[in-house]
């Protein structure tokens, strides 16, 4: 990357001429107080302040160009005193040269060779220390303002970062999710076009509706209750094609919460493995049930399902495969540790025990 002697951003220009004005309206209070405030030192004053930029913006360009920004802050401090020591020399050499002249030029009755040589030796004397204490007070305060702009650029930085790598895990997830989804419709659909055309066709339009949903999701973090309820309606409809009077239903969501935001598919991907592994495993089916409430500033949401013969529940979550894995990575990365995914097995009444996933999600509103 080139970088110009001249800089172009505007907050350099500002604190430049905020510490230019500083540095001048101290050296006159200086000269009243202590010295002579005289006309020929408030020019040499102004002039002062033209070879002391040119001292700064060396140092900038210099801190730039060679990477000074990467030493360490011993050595950074060591080389930026060796600099403004050396850089003040030159500035009160200038400074003393051109106020020489002026005096030389001057009116007609004074002796221009004492008078420049007198006020040459005390800008040697007084002015190179007053030089570098001023030139290294700028260079530590642009170290300083310039660090710590590095540090937040870096921040901003890793946080697209992590905000870029976030979207492509969930969209890792997401992608891990619709495909399961589809292979388990695809496969529903084979068999029903072998018992039953005219519900293959019905199944067949349900599905396109699903997977437009899919689709049109995958590109939003959070969807409403309501839209992921129609789409579960959607669902259930085609899974009632199939299983018929094996699949029983009780949906309880009450229709305030339907403005609430929760990420797509992930209700429908615990009800699917809630039939998938569940229901469809018992011979006289069973009983689905999807129960969502409110408590504090969380959503909590119950799937419970009937449980097979000789179901053991020594492993409760590996009755969901790898879906319930996926759906927590996924409420991890968009809520932290503000979401829960836990399973239990209800045992009662305990000859008919059902097994339970509840979701918990912070409650957002859609605006």
């Amino acid at each position: 990357m080139t970088h110009s002697f001249f800089p172009r951003d505007q907050w350099f220009w500002r604190f430049h001429a905020v510490a230019v004005i500083a540095i001048v309206i101290i050296t006159l209070l200086t000269f009243q107080f202590w010295g002579e405030l005289s006309l020929t030192n408030v020019i040499s004053s102004l002039i002062w302040c033209l070879p002391y930029s040119a001292a700064v913006l060396g140092f900038r360009y210099l801190f730039l160009t060679r990477d000074w920004q990467q030493l360490a802050m011993a050595k950074l401090v060591s080389l930026s005193i060796a600099y403004g020591s050396l850089t003040a020399v030159l500035v009160v050499v200038s400074v003393a040269l051109f106020s020489s002249l002026m005096l030389w030029i001057g009116p007609a009755g004074h002796d221009p060779s004492a008078a420049s040589a007198g006020l040459s030796l005390r800008m040697l004397t007084g002015g190179a220390l007053q030089a570098q204490l001023f030139i290294c007070i700028w260079i530590f305060i642009y170290i300083s303002v310039t660090s710590a702009r590095r540090i937040k650029d870096t921040e901003l930085r890793n946080l697209r970062l992590q905000n870029t790598l976030k979207e492509a895990q969930l969209s890792s997830l997401s992608n891990q999710l619709n495909p399961h989804f589809l292979f388990n419709a695809l496969n529903n659909i084979r068999f029903m076009m072998h018992e039953n055309t005219r519900n293959a066709d019905e199944m067949v339009l349900a599905l396109s509706e699903i997977l437009r949903y899919s689709l049109a999701s995958s590109h939003r973090d959070k969807v409403g209750l309501q839209e992921e309820l129609n789409i579960i309606e959607r669902y259930l409809a085609l899974m009632k094609i199939q299983m018929e009077e094996r699949l029983q239903l009780r949906i309880s969501v009450s229709t305030s919460l339907y403005p609430c935001l929760l990420p797509p598919m992930i209700l429908q991907m615990l009800i699917e493995n809630a039939i998938k592994h569940g229901i469809e495993q018992i011979p006289e089916g069973g009983l689905l049930s999807l129960h969502a409430n409110e408590q504090a500033d969380s959503l909590i949401f119950t799937i419970s399902n009937d449980l097979p013969a000789g179901y053991s529940n020594d492993k409760p979550a590996a009755t969901l495969g790898i879906g319930l894995e996926n759906i927590r990575k996924r409420i991890t990365l968009l809520y932290g540790s503000k979401a829960v995914l836990s399973v239990h097995v209800q045992e009662t009444p305990p000859e008919k025990p059902a097994f339970a996933v509840l979701l918990q999600i912070p409650k957002e509103i859609r605006q």
